[in-house]
């Protein structure tokens, strides 16, 4: 996402904003977004280690392993390291400081959505935050839906 966040000169994209690759080819177009528009461009997908930093233990369900599960189930080699991630409906305010953030509770109610346009064909790898440790899901992990129209 951080060629995203450079070629827009800005954290969040909104609609009709695209999403970029490393070569700054655009991927995606947001067409349509019925929540406030907060998502989130700047933390890590979740992974083993973060798990076990906040005390979760071994073995937590974690969208960096389900990238490379997903990707293998279609016989892709999963990639060295994760890529940076668009974390839909996902809170993290940056603060007024400008130097610190928090994992907060989602804006976004049930039945809200976000539509993407592909500019390109891709293989997307989407994720049900599995967070139930921190404010992100409320503590609760909810199925998340998707249509390719």
């Amino acid at each position: 996402m951080q060629h995203t966040r450079a070629s827009l000169n800005r954290i969040i994209p909104k609609v009709g904003d695209g999403l970029y690759d490393n070569e700054r080819r655009k991927l995606l177009e947001i067409v349509e977004d019925t929540t406030e528009g907060v998502h989130d461009t700047l933390i890590a997908a979740c992974d083993d280690a973060r798990y076990k930093e906040l005390g979760g233990g071994e073995g937590h369900r974690n969208c960096a392993d389900n990238l490379v599960e997903g990707l293998g189930a279609l016989g892709i080699k999963g990639p060295q390291f994760t890529p940076s991630p668009l974390n839909l409906f996902m809170n993290i305010p940056v603060h007024d400081d400008h130097t610190t953030l928090s994992f907060e509770a989602p804006t976004s109610k049930e039945g809200q959505y976000i539509c993407l346009k592909a500019e390109v064909d891709l293989v997307i790898a989407f994720s049900a935050c599995p967070q139930d440790i921190l404010k992100i899901n409320c503590g609760k992990p909810v199925d998340a839906h998707f249509q390719i129209l």
